[in-house]
């Protein structure tokens, strides 16, 4: 039964390869012969990739051990700082502004100061 499948198996492929070969212009020939090309350069490649992962994994874990999975990490202990007599250390604060805050508005008069005009204000800037 399995000798039969495979001869009219080959049968099939080659005569639907015979067809289409027939029917198909050279362009489209040319396309579909780039395409199996393609792949079947892929397949090396391919091989080669899952071979060398395979190895690196075998690798890691005869180093790292078992007792540690993959892709795990260390646990992290974080130890924050103490201030003076082992109290917490207090965040760090900005210091607020010590006065009025001054602006200056290009093009209008500032009598405030004794200034009239903006030729004097573009002096003094």
């Amino acid at each position: 039964m399995k000798k039969f499948m495979l001869v009219s198996g080959t049968l099939f492929a080659v005569t639907l390869a015979i067809v289409i070969g027939v029917r198909l212009s050279a362009d489209a020939m040319a396309v579909v012969v780039g395409i199996v090309a393609g792949v079947l350069a892929s397949v090396p490649m391919s091989i080669v990739l899952v071979w060398t992962l395979r190895v690196r994994d075998r690798q890691l874990e005869t180093q790292f051990g078992n007792g540690r999975g993959m892709g795990q990490y260390p646990p992290v202990v974080v130890v924050n700082g103490q201030g003076p007599h082992g109290q917490p250390a207090a965040p760090p604060t900005l210091a607020a502004p010590t006065g009025p805050r001054q602006f200056k508005v290009v093009g209008q008069d500032n009598t405030e100061n004794g200034h009239d005009s903006l030729s004097t204000i573009w002096d003094e800037l």
